[in-house]
């Protein structure tokens, strides 16, 4: 067997198990162990600060804080801090006009612009609560989102809860996909909070504990390195079932291309940066899980390419032609799935193999500028 022989099956093999091989192994051990775990509950409810980092966003802030108002808990034990990375549209008056109206509204401006992770820490800065909720201004949140969580923190060894976030359902092709994409997303991170080894989160809606939250880097997302600082620090990441909040999705090609870059290049930055959550001596599930879920993840396009190049070097010797047709035939639908969606027309079945590409391609652009240290802070 010659060399691309064996670089061909690697990748396949690599593929394989990075979504489906890895995905199985640790549903089946999650629901052999997650039956035996018994939770020690502490009491009270404690002081909860929500941190809301805004730049410009008088359409959505009046709603977003009128959500956090209306939550099922205590009224004395919540304080809002509003921060703001330098916002020059009238979000301002918005919150202090509310803030003369209810007490537990607080605004926060920055002196300059410093990105999101920077009014973040500004806000955990001036916060009085035991736990910090950090949450978007565009995020919906039910009532009873804040109490669902809460009460995940009750256990002791929980640092960490995230939201589950449900996205609207939309007509076009990229919404449809993506919503494929986000339940299989949402179904591994189940088995992996059940397996205690989470270690990724949904910055839409985030509850810490005080003193487990590190201040953020300006260059990683908080949904990435908060939940890695919580693990590093011995402490489980919960994705909780129950507590769900509201977010939309790019409704473009380009909007969602944006997006795919500028979560992998972060995200794969960010998780590098935290070596001590990779030690496999130290967190062995934890860091296999990090290497098979994110890191393996934002690789595939590397992979599918060597499987590409390899069966067709193949395919010319009358090696492995069933496979590269099946990537031909494949990768037209995408194509097919992209034209239908550019038109704005339904693109049914095609759909799904044009989101995947997407995808990574969002993966392959994003490793670019992780690789070429191409750093993103803006909000």
């Amino acid at each position: 067997m010659n060399v691309a022989y064996w670089v061909l099956l690697s990748s396949l093999v690599v593929v394989g198990y990075v979504w489906v091989g890895y995905p199985l192994f640790v549903f089946a051990l999650a629901s052999l162990v997650s039956r035996k775990r018994t939770v020690q509950q502490e009491s009270g409810d404690p002081l909860v600060s929500i941190i809301i980092p805004v730049h410009n966003e008088k359409q959505t802030i009046g709603r977003k804080i009128s959500d956090c108002l209306e939550l099922l808990y205590p009224h004395d034990r919540i304080e809002i801090i509003v921060a703001s990375d330098g916002s020059t549209d009238q979000t301002e008056d918005i919150v202090r006009r509310m803030a003369a109206r209810e007490s537990r509204i607080h605004w926060l401006p920055s002196e300059s612009r410093v990105g999101k992770s920077g009014v973040q820490n500004l806000a955990a800065e001036h916060a009085r609560g035991h736990l910090f909720f950090f949450t978007d201004a565009n995020t919906v949140m039910p009532p009873g989102v804040l109490r669902t969580m809460v009460q995940s923190l009750a256990d002791p060894g929980v640092g960490l809860s995230t939201a589950t976030v449900l996205f609207g359902e939309g007509k076009d092709a990229v919404e449809k996909g993506q919503g494929s994409y986000w339940r299989y997303e949402l179904w591994l991170r189940f088995a992996e909070s059940a397996l205690g080894i989470l270690a990724t989160g949904s910055g839409q809606g985030l509850l810490v504990r005080r003193e487990l939250f590190r201040p953020l880097p300006a260059c990683y997302g908080d949904d990435c390195i908060m939940p890695l600082d919580v693990r590093a620090q011995g402490f489980r990441v919960i994705q909780e079932r129950e507590a769900y909040v509201f977010d939309t999705m790019p409704h473009s090609i380009e909007g969602e291309l944006r997006t795919r870059i500028r979560m992998t290049a972060r995200n794969w930055t960010g998780t590098l940066s935290r070596p001590a959550v990779l030690n496999p001596f130290r967190f062995p599930l934890t860091a296999l899980g990090l290497v098979s879920h994110k890191l393996l993840r934002w690789l595939t396009p590397f992979f599918l390419g060597i499987v590409l190049l390899c069966s067709s070097f193949l395919a010319l010797r009358g090696q492995f032609q069933f496979l590269w047709w099946l990537q031909v035939v494949f990768y037209l639908t995408a194509l097919i799935g992209w034209e239908l969606t550019r038109r704005q027309r339904p693109a049914w079945v095609f759909g799904y193999p044009f989101s995947f590409c997407l995808a990574n391609v969002g993966f392959l652009l994003g490793m670019v500028k992780a690789l070429r240290n191409q750093k993103i802070v803006a909000y």
